[in-house]
């Protein structure tokens, strides 16, 4: 890989013209090499003095436009070691993942007010729980750089390479019956998703990205017998695993990194659709929810889907089904993939008959649990999606087997300059 270092000890660690020079010709190598580009920064910002007096040729908008050519080519990972403002901040935000260190550094494009500390402006924990500018959240700058590691290691060198196959010894027909005390058989019970990846993946190893922000859905990369794969997973322990804009973006970011870069993803579903209200329109719900839909439809990469309880509505856009991409739908015997909650489908369907019962408390009750029982031979939405139910134990070996599947996919898209997704 290429690495380039700034020292806060040398003029702060501002960047002059023979700096931006330095950054530029390595991005320009690791483009030419086909190799992961990483950059630790801890900068003050520019050298003033030299911006004032000389061509931006190789000031941060030069090293901006790398970055922004090498894109999808090669992984990007920017290690804020300390201080990143202005320019700087904005060039690391162009980066794939960005890592910072807790007390040590902070990232703004401009200078806190007088009595705002730096900490509060854009200290690394506020960025990885409130902003998601923050993928990662380190402890100390020997923590960062191995973390960085960790997850360079899942990554391929460029986009048309493969991420290494690792022999990790974790048997691959390794049956799970732990799941079925993980998840509950009622969809309203919550549970922390976290739990079933470990259960599932090789050696419970998964590094998870922006696991401080929209924390309803957990993305991050992890290994099926020893190959790489991208998890996306709705989070039923908060706000019962909705979608709503942050994770709406958190999502569509993480496919599209994925898809550029031929990681397959797998998708764990347990989703009651998007989050109804005033606030969430107000911030553009519709346009953001939009995003899931492009990102998971436009992609090329292999998509499974695991229905593990409830997938309502609009929670089939954002946890893609055959008419969106996805390759693979796999169910479990709790999977309810439906228009909308069961309870609600039964209010429409049975509203006369509901209505002229003598008792129709009860004949609601009767009409809800029979849709349940019957939902899984009657539901066109369930027919349509899934491949195949499997019993909740053989969810890692059925991944497998489906991810080998799958390793020869090749779709062609038809020519375009670039397509228009709703940013």
């Amino acid at each position: 890989m290429c690495v380039w270092a700034q020292d806060a000890t040398m003029f702060g660690g501002k960047v002059g013209i023979t700096h931006g020079a330095k950054i530029v010709t390595l991005i320009e190598r690791a483009l030419k090499a086909r190799v992961p580009c990483v950059g630790m920064i801890d900068s003050e910002g520019i050298r003033v003095e030299d911006m004032i007096t000389t061509p931006t040729n190789y000031s941060y908008d030069r090293i901006m436009g790398m970055q922004t050519m090498a894109s999808g080519v090669i992984p990007q990972i920017s290690l804020i070691m300390g201080p990143c403002k202005g320019a700087a901040a904005i060039s690391a935000q162009l980066s794939d993942f960005v890592f910072m260190v807790r007390n040590s550094s902070y990232m703004c494009v401009s200078s806190p007010p007088e009595g705002v500390a730096s900490e509060d402006m854009g200290g690394a924990p506020m960025h990885f729980k409130k902003t998601g500018c923050c993928d990662v959240l380190a402890d100390s700058d020997e923590e960062c750089i191995q973390k960085a590691k960790e997850l360079l290691g899942f990554l391929p060198s460029n986009n048309n390479d493969t991420a290494p196959l690792v022999d990790n010894g974790d048997d691959v027909n390794r049956e799970v019956p732990e799941l079925l005390d993980i998840v509950p058989g009622d969809s309203k019970k919550p549970y922390r998703v976290q739990d079933v990846i470990i259960a599932i993946v090789d050696n419970g190893q998964f590094f998870e990205t922006k696991g401080g922000w929209a924390t309803n859905l957990v993305v991050g990369f992890a290994r099926f017998g020893g190959k790489s794969v991208g998890i996306i997973a709705n989070n039923p322990w908060i706000m019962g695993g909705c979608l709503d804009v942050d994770s709406a973006d958190k999502l569509a970011r993480f496919v599209r990194f994925c898809d550029a870069f031929n990681i397959p993803l797998v998708y764990l579903a347990d989703t009651p659709a998007f989050l109804p209200g005033i606030e969430q329109e107000r911030r553009g719900i519709i346009r953001h929810g939009a995003k899931t839909v492009f990102a998971n439809s436009v992609a090329t990469t292999s998509q499974i889907q695991v229905y593990l309880r409830k997938c309502y509505g609009g929670g089939n856009l954002g946890m893609p089904g055959n008419n969106l991409g996805g390759d693979f739908g796999i169910l479990w015997p709790t999977a309810e993939v439906l228009l909308m909650h069961p309870e609600g489908a039964v209010s429409i369907i049975y509203r006369k008959e509901i209505a002229e019962a003598d008792d129709p408390k009860k004949e609601y009750q009767q009409r809800v649990a029979q849709f349940k029982e019957t939902g899984a031979v009657e539901n066109v939405w369930e027919v349509m999606t899934g491949q195949d139910y499997i019993h909740p134990k053989d969810t890692r070996s059925k991944i497998i087997r489906t991810l080998r599947l799958l390793e020869g996919k090749r779709l062609e898209t038809r020519w375009h300059k670039h397509d228009n997704m709703p940013l």
